[in-house]
């Protein structure tokens, strides 16, 4: 076979002569191989490499464990490459759904930037694994180091090491999420443990341990039902949004690296200039209002209670409890109706990766609405989602592609919508 081109998920693709499509993991356009064909998978069949006829160029890991842990797919790549697949992911998300949009260049961020990352970690009779899943499977892939992580994340990992093996017993299992943020005192360490059980004396003391030792700011501890319960607070765990300083919440979202989020917020504001009256819908804890709110009166709507507190909370200390207003709501079960985005002329919306159908639908109907700035962390439930705006009479402008996920299949991107009267 012949790899002819690179699917979404990073795999090679190549055709058979009796029209079988196959994906080929860690190969390359231009590569000649042989292959063992395997199980159906989506529109093909999952094959793997028995042996090279000819390699095409092709880049060198940076991970000892690529190709085997699950969290990077295609480091093996040349930069051109990667560039292409990457903008490439978006281009077929808005071309499926009829979008020939304009895609510009990618904005990348620097490659050990990721300042928030859940580890995994489970006791075995040969001690504590720690690390990610491997590729397609449920194995824990044992790591040292994750090259794609704040160097000050990867130098907690023995200490996190030690507290897994002082609080799980044989065949126990647990979720470590550590996130790193930059507040007005420095850098701040908040980590959540995610059991399935509340946590016993010897939990708790091995908790207080890594505190200590890790000079931690917060931690949680997340049981089955999803309650998270304060084990240790120590210093504030804040972050810096614009002219806001906002305590985040046990495990509040953040974006994943700096870099990213100040392209993002820089996309944002230019796609904002001009309004008098914003609605920001899934806003989180601010990430983006306050910069916003120095523009003009923003409404922050997101369905998490503890988000919305914080970032009104931040307002007020800031000095812009006047400009900001917040409303805790479900936006998929109960979008914003056109008669509540009747003084709204803009609409920023950020929404999880499932998208944002139903208030785009709301919006369409808005007349007063003249501006959508869209921000997507899944191409393919942007498109859908653009598709109905542009039914509706919004005019798109060129797309961003954003790579805050790097060598995995992940993209953000950015887009304005604008119609007239």
């Amino acid at each position: 076979m012949t790899v002819t081109a690179l699917a979404a998920q990073g795999d090679g693709v190549a055709d058979t002569a009796d029209g079988r499509r196959l994906f080929i993991p860690f190969t390359v356009p231009g590569d000649e191989i042989d292959v063992e064909i395997g199980p159906p998978r989506g529109d093909g069949f999952e094959a793997r490499v028995r042996s090279f006829v000819t390699k095409a160029p092709r880049g060198e890991a940076f991970c000892r464990h690529f190709e085997i842990c699950g969290g990077c797919a295609v480091q093996h790549l040349t930069e051109a490459h990667y560039i292409e697949w990457k903008r490439g992911i978006l281009i077929q998300a808005l071309s499926r759904r009829g979008l020939m949009l304009d895609v510009l260049d990618l904005a990348s961020v620097p490659r050990d930037a990721r300042r928030r990352v859940t580890f995994q970690a489970e006791r075995t009779d040969k001690g504590v694994v720690l690390g990610f899943a491997e590729r397609r499977g449920h194995r824990i892939v044992d790591i040292d180091a994750c090259p794609l992580l704040l160097p000050d994340i990867n130098a907690l990992l023995p200490l996190l090491r030690d507290l897994a093996v002082a609080m799980l017993q044989t065949g126990e299992r647990a979720r470590l999420a550590v996130a790193r943020t930059e507040g007005p005192e420095g850098g701040a360490l908040d980590l959540v443990v995610e059991r399935d059980r509340e946590p016993d004396l010897a939990a708790r003391e091995a908790l207080a341990d890594f505190a200590r030792r890790s000079n931690a700011a917060r931690i949680s501890w997340r049981d089955g039902a999803g309650i998270v319960e304060p084990v240790a607070h120590i210093t504030p765990v804040a972050a810096e949004f614009g002219p806001a300083v906002v305590e985040l919440p046990p495990g509040g979202f953040m974006q994943p690296t700096t870099a990213g989020e100040d392209i993002l917020r820089n996309a944002i504001l230019a796609g904002a200039e001009g309004t008098t009256r914003i609605a920001e819908l899934y806003a989180g804890a601010g990430t983006f209002t306050f910069a916003l709110a120095k523009m003009c009166r923003v409404h922050a709507v997101d369905g998490d209670a503890a988000l919305m507190r914080a970032l009104s909370t931040g307002a007020g200390r800031s000095g812009l409890g006047g400009r900001v207003t917040t409303e805790t709501r479900d936006l998929a079960a109960r979008p914003l109706l056109p008669g509540e985005l009747k003084d709204i002329d803009t609409v920023i919306l950020d929404p999880p990766r499932a998208g944002a159908l139903r208030q785009v639908e709301q919006i369409v109907l808005a007349p007063g609405v003249r501006r959508v700035v869209m921000v997507s962390c899944n191409p393919q439930t942007f498109a859908r989602d653009v598709r109905v705006l542009v039914d509706g009479g919004f005019d798109p402008g060129p797309v961003l592609p954003v790579d805050q996920f790097p060598y995995s299949h992940h993209l953000e991107c950015v887009a304005v919508l604008t119609r007239g009267g």
